[in-house]
């Protein structure tokens, strides 16, 4: 193998965000698949992007599924994000909570994080350049 297919960090976590994210839009209008489903697969693209900045940046972070603590580490770091990631922190309880059936009805639909999370990807993808 040449070192060039070996793939960064930042990278992996990259892929592994929109693998997420291509699961939920296969999905998103499907009645059989449950919105605490596609909100868990809406968080993990989002912490997944989240850690992809933070390791592109060489900022180390804790193991955590809390998109607010990898914000304010951001933030604490003077990385810049878009002030969208407040809507997308709502999505922090169903990386824990979700799998333990203590669901949170209080959310917007499915679709309206979509779009937040796409713009995301984007974003980030954008600062790699």
């Amino acid at each position: 193998m040449s070192e060039n297919s070996f793939k960064q960090q930042y990278e992996v976590f990259l892929i592994k965000a929109k693998q997420d994210l291509v699961l939920v839009e296969q999905v998103i209008n499907n009645p059989d698949v449950a919105n605490e489903i596609k909100y868990f697969h809406l968080q993990q693209s989002v912490e997944k992007a989240l850690k992809s900045l933070l390791s592109l940046k060489g900022i180390q972070f804790p193991k955590t599924h809390d998109l607010e603590d990898l914000i304010d580490l951001a933030g604490e770091n003077r990385v810049s994000i878009p002030e969208s990631m407040n809507i997308l922190a709502e999505l922090t309880p169903y990386a824990v909570e979700f799998r333990y059936a203590l669901i949170i009805d209080s959310l917007h639909e499915p679709e309206y994080y979509l779009e937040h999370v796409r713009d995301f990807i984007k974003f980030v993808e954008k600062t790699f350049k």
